[in-house]
């Protein structure tokens, strides 16, 4: 069924899929503010803290494009179903986990669970909606993402003043609406001509579990360390085989066909780059209110509300404004305003308050992110049809997920060299940050750059069927 018409039940798909992304992304943020209980209650190394959220992004960027293939070949609401039980029952183990490796195994479930929802979700919205449809339905896709963040860590810190514990299990009543509603998806399935691609799939997860663990590690390792650069060196070889690989075998994870679609290449460049500059964003702007003007966790969490709010407000306006100007002129508008607001936010003063130093330019940054984040996932599925749905949807969440993890460990290492090179003062701390928002400023730059190479966009045929 494909549809550009909204009804009863295709509300309830969008409302399934959507609130699949949601729990998705906000569970990535709502354990941050809880992390000090937990290393208190569990008896977590310092050192081994960081496994707490770790260990939930490493299966989910390396696991995404097996989980969208698994959807092409199993069917996408199986898939889908079965990956919302193991995210909903890894949460309730997260939330009743006594000890920390019991603790860290729930939450490397809860990735897996994760990398199978997400791209199957995102392919039926790819295959069920179509033209303005999906603009709309991708829009909501893209809200939701942002919205979560900011939601996440302000519900995180009100629920950790009762326990940590109720910050994972806040996510199986979520679980257990999404699989009712779920009773409304239809089954997709993409015919297979040839056996499984097991050896594609071997390269490509081993390959991108590797550069994300590579990529994590850098925050104690650093980046010229021998045990980052093989391991970086090994999944590049890995992923080499991968490429060479995917032209030989008669059914490939990733037929490389796909990327004779311009805006499926230039879409995913510039899909890895806005997820970057989300990731450091997010993360400099909470480090920027805790340890320089010393916010609590949950005001720092209330500073997020404004920011969800125009998240949520243009996200789901950007398909009116892709009729209006077009969806490079959108995206290039939304990265440009992005670039303003955070190079706005490089200005932060060491003595600084949120009304006069915080609140204009993250309003700023959240109304072209916004815009940007929800079409960029548009243009990395322009013109793909059903049959290549799944790969789109797998590409843009890995994209998107490792693009953002890469660009925050690159910020994360150059911001300290920058504050322990100054002393390691708060002035030199405040440098650090400036520093990492100057760098997401350049990023916004690049990628509205390269929306140059995007096609125009052309609307499709009207569809065929509705309900």
């Amino acid at each position: 069924m494909t549809t550009t018409r909204t009804g009863p039940r295709t509300r309830l798909i969008l409302t399934a899929l959507v609130g699949a992304q949601f729990m998705i992304s906000m569970d990535a943020t709502i354990v941050n503010v809880a992390l000090p209980s937990i290393k208190e209650q569990l008896g977590f190394a310092q050192a081994d803290l960081g496994w707490v959220v770790n260990a939930y992004a490493l299966p989910f960027g390396g696991l995404l494009l097996l989980g969208a293939r698994l959807g092409d070949a199993l069917g996408t609401k199986k898939v889908f179903v079965a990956g919302t039980v193991l995210f909903s029952l890894a949460s309730l183990w997260c939330g009743l986990a006594d000890s920390a490796v019991a603790l860290v195994a729930a939450r490397a479930l809860q990735g897996v669970g994760a990398a199978t929802m997400s791209p199957v979700a995102m392919t039926m919205l790819v295959a069920v909606f179509d033209g303005r449809a999906r603009h709309r339905a991708l829009g909501w896709w893209g809200a939701m993402s942002g919205l979560a963040g900011g939601l996440g860590m302000l519900l995180g810190g009100l629920l950790s003043t009762a326990s940590w514990r109720w910050n994972f299990l806040v996510a199986v009543p979520v679980g257990v609406l999404v699989l009712v509603l779920s009773r409304h998806l239809d089954q997709h399935r993409v015919p297979r001509v040839g056996r499984p691609d097991v050896l594609g799939a071997v390269l490509s997860t081993t390959g991108l579990l590797l550069v994300a663990y590579a990529v994590v590690g850098t925050e104690r390792d650093g980046w010229a360390a021998w045990s980052t650069s093989g391991l970086l060196g090994v999944a590049l070889l890995l992923l080499a085989g991968f490429v060479l690989w995917q032209q030989k075998a008669a059914d490939p994870l990733v037929p490389l066909r796909i990327f004779g679609n311009r805006n499926v290449s230039a879409g995913n460049a510039v899909i890895a780059l806005t997820g970057a500059i989300g990731q450091i964003t997010y993360f400099m702007l909470t480090l920027y209110l805790q340890q320089v003007l010393d916010y609590g966790p949950l005001a720092s969490g209330a500073v997020f509300l404004p920011i969800s709010a125009v998240l949520l407000l243009v996200s789901t306006r950007t398909a009116w404004l892709i009729k209006l100007v077009g969806l490079r002129g959108t995206l290039a508008f939304g990265l440009g305003v992005t670039a303003v607001g955070s190079l706005w936010m490089s200005a932060v003063p060491t003595g600084g308050d949120y009304l006069t130093d915080v609140a204009g330019p993250s309003v700023v940054w959240a109304f072209g992110w916004g815009i940007a984040q929800a079409a960029s996932f548009i243009a990395g599925a322009q013109g793909v049809g059903p049959d290549l749905a799944g790969v789109a949807s797998g590409l843009i969440a890995t994209t998107y997920r490792l693009g953002g993890a890469i660009g925050l460990a690159v910020v994360v290492t150059a911001a300290a060299v920058r504050t322990e090179s100054a002393g390691g003062s708060v002035d030199a701390l405040t440098g650090g940050f400036r520093l990492a928002f100057l760098v997401a400023a350049g990023f916004a730059a690049v990628a509205a750059a390269l929306c140059a190479l995007l096609q125009p966009h052309r609307s499709r045929t009207p569809a065929r069927t509705g309900d």
